[in-house]
């Protein structure tokens, strides 16, 4: 069984801590397949900055997955960003998501 793609999509700030993204995953196969997410807070764009916490998934059975999250972050980063990778490994690596939150970023 092979992961054909995976992809962040929706991800938003939902309240001043929170945030929700879903993880859409497919396979040529009924699997097994495991789903890690990663979520971070930093304060650059386009970096993942320090990790907030994990989540692991394992899904089979199907050949599409989705999985809606929701996450509360710890860090004071005004960049959140969230991961995701599998295995076995998706060709294309991992995929990632970030936005920029309500608060912003000091100007400096």
């Amino acid at each position: 069984m092979r992961v054909t793609s995976v992809a962040v999509t929706l991800f938003r700030q939902t309240g001043p801590v929170t945030g929700q993204a879903t993880v859409d995953v497919a396979t040529d196969g009924p699997g097994p397949v495991t789903v890690v997410v990663t979520w971070y807070t930093g304060n650059s764009k386009g970096e993942p900055g320090t990790p907030d916490g994990s989540e692991t998934f394992s899904r089979s059975g199907a050949t599409r997955y989705t999985l809606p999250l929701t996450h509360t972050f710890q860090g004071q980063g005004c960049w959140w960003g969230v991961q995701a990778s599998t295995d076995p490994a998706w060709s294309g690596g991992s995929s990632t998501q970030q936005l920029l939150t309500r608060r912003g970023c000091p100007v400096s």
